[in-house]
Order: structure tokens, then C-alpha cells, then sequence
């Protein structure tokens, strides 16, 4: 959970966020589509196809590893476990 903020520092916030988009000169009104599509440059279909086959490469490698970090995390949890009850042992029997 994340923390808690009070009103006035909300508010703040709000204010500072306002301030920088008004200093951006973004007003919130829809500019004409045809003036935003001459400004965007085209790219091919195969560029995107790269840069989304690598970040799904990407994720593969990241599930790769978490499974190892799991597998990795149950042997800790496991031999604290029983690091645990060896210690509780030792105290019941003093």
C-alpha cells in the first residue's frame, strides 16, 4: 500500500501539476488530426515487428529467470524453515 497524503498536500500537488502544463503551453483542446498527422513521421511495418519480437524475447528471458529466482527462493524458505524449528528445538529442551 502506498502512503497516505493529506488534503492540502493533494492540492498542491494538483496546483504544481497545472503549472507545468500550463508552462508546456498544453491547454486540453483536441488539435486538428490532418496538422498532427503531417507532424508524426511514418515508419514501416518490419521496424515495429523488430522492437516487438525483442521485447518479447525480452519478456521470455524475464520469465526464465523469475522461475529461477522462485525456485531459488523456495530452497531458502525451506531451509530457513528448518533452521526455525532446529532453533526452537534447542530452546524447548533448555
Amino acid at each position: 500500500m502506498g502512503r497516505k497524503i493529506s488534503h492540502r498536500s493533494l492540492k498542491r500537488i494538483i496546483q504544481e501539476e497545472l503549472a507545468k502544463i500550463t508552462e508546456q503551453g498544453l491547454t486540453g483542446e483536441l488539435e486538428d488530426v490532418e496538422k498532427v498527422a503531417k507532424d508524426v513521421p511514418e515508419t514501416d511495418a518490419s521496424e515495429q515487428a523488430d522492437a516487438l519480437e525483442q521485447n518479447i524475447d525480452f519478456m521470455k528471458a524475464l520469465k526464465i529467470q523469475e522461475k529461477k529466482l522462485i525456485k531459488s527462493l523456495s530452497k531458502i524458505r525451506e531451509v530457513k524453515s528448518k533452521l526455525r524449528s532446529k532453533i526452537l528445538k534447542g530452546i524447548d529442551k533448555e
